[in-house]
C-alpha cells in the first residue's frame, strides 16, 4: 500500500509538471490565437475583443492560476476554437483514440508472444526468419508510410476496408495494423531473447527430464518467466504508441484525440492542446503503473517495493 501511494502521487507531479511546461511552452511559443481567429479584420478592436473573449488580454500569472485552480476541480477551460468545453470534445476523442490504442496493443502482445516463443525454440526455423523481416522492416519503415500503403492497397486497389473516418469495424483494422506494426519489433525481439535465455536455465532441464512437453514447458514455464521484461518494454511502448495514434489519426482521418490535436495546434487553441496533454500524460503514467503492479501478478517472487 505504501509503494502504490507513493507511485500515485509521483503520477500525479508528474501530470501536473506537465501540464505547468505545456501551458507556459504555449503562450510563449505558439502566438496570438485572437490574431489567428481576426486574421480577416483589420481593427484592432476585433482582435482585443477576442483577447478579451479568450482570457488572453489577462496577466500571464493571472491566466495560470485561474487555469491551475480549474484543473484541480477537474476544469480544462473552454476550447477558443468550438466555443465548448474541453471535456466535451476530449472524452468521445479519448474513447476513439483508446479502442484503437487497445486493439494494436492486444495484437502486438498476441504476435510478439506466439512469433517470439516460437522464434526462440527454432532460431533457424520459418517462423524465425519471417520474425526477422518482419522486425527488420518494421524498425525501419515509418509509421506514415505503412499507413499509406496500407491505404494505397487495401482500400484503394482492393477496396476491402475504407481509406478513413470511423463509420464502423471495418474502419479500425488499417489503422490498427498500422500502429501494431510500429511497436511489434522491439516486443518481439525482447521476447525472443528472453526465452532463449530462459531455455537454458536449469529448471528447463529438470523439466524435460522429467519428460514434460516440450510445448508446456515453453508456453507455460518458460514464458511466465519471460513475460517480465516484455511488460517492461510494453510500458515503455505506450510513449511511442501514443505519439504513433496521433500519426495514424491524421492519415486515416480518424476522429480521436490526434486529429483533435491537430486542430487545435492549428488553431493556437490553448485549452484544448493544454487538455489533450494532460490527458496524455495522466494515460502514460497510468499504464506504467498498472504494468509495475503487474509484475507481482506475473512473478509473485517480486517485490513491490523492488519494482521501480
Amino acid at each position: 500500500m505504501r509503494y502504490l501511494l507513493s507511485r500515485l502521487a509521483q503520477a500525479i507531479l508528474i501530470v501536473m509538471s506537465i501540464a505547468v511546461v505545456v501551458f507556459f511552452a504555449l503562450r510563449l511559443t505558439a502566438g496570438d490565437p485572437a490574431r489567428l481567429r481576426g486574421q480577416v479584420f483589420t481593427q484592432n478592436s476585433v482582435i482585443e475583443a477576442y483577447r478579451e473573449q479568450f482570457g488572453t488580454d489577462q496577466p500571464l500569472l493571472t491566466q495560470f492560476f485561474r487555469f491551475f485552480g480549474g484543473l484541480l476541480q477537474g476544469d480544462l477551460g473552454s476550447s477558443f476554437r468550438y466555443e465548448t468545453p474541453v471535456v466535451d470534445l476530449l472524452l468521445p476523442a479519448l474513447g476513439n483514440t483508446l479502442l484503437l490504442g487497445a486493439i494494436a496493443l492486444i495484437m502486438s502482445f498476441f504476435l510478439a508472444t506466439t512469433l517470439g516463443t516460437l522464434s526462440a525454440r527454432k532460431p533457424t526455423g520459418l517462423v524465425a526468419r519471417f520474425s526477422s523481416l518482419i522486425a527488420v522492416v518494421g524498425q525501419s519503415a515509418p509509421l506514415f508510410w505503412v499507413s499509406l500503403l496500407l491505404i494505397s492497397f487495401f482500400s484503394i486497389h482492393l477496396r476491402w476496408f475504407p481509406p478513413g473516418g470511423l463509420t464502423g469495424w471495418q474502419s479500425l483494422v488499417l489503422p490498427s495494423i498500422a500502429l501494431t506494426f510500429s511497436v511489434l519489433p522491439s516486443q518481439m525481439r525482447v521476447l525472443t531473447t528472453s526465452v532463449k535465455n530462459e531455455l537454458s536455465e536449469d529448471y528447463v532441464r529438470t523439466a524435460r527430464a522429467f519428460g514434460l512437453p516440450e510445448r508446456k514447458i515453453a508456453f507455460v514455464y518458460v514464458y511466465r518467466n519471460a513475460l517480465m521484461p516484455l511488460m517492461t518494454v510494453i510500458g515503455n511502448d505506450m510513449g511511442i504508441l501514443l505519439g504513433g495514434v496521433i500519426v495514424a489519426e491524421v492519415v486515416f482521418n480518424y476522429p480521436g484525440i490526434g486529429s483533435l490535436a491537430l486542430t487545435g495546434m492549428n488553431a493556437r487553441d490553448y485549452p484544448l492542446i493544454q487538455g489533450i496533454a494532460i490527458v496524455a500524460a495522466a494515460a502514460f503514467v497510468t499504464i506504467n503503473l498498472i504494468v509495475d503492479l503487474l509484475y507481482t501478478v506475473v512473478n509473485p517472487r517480486v517485490r513491490l517495493a523492488k519494482v521501480a
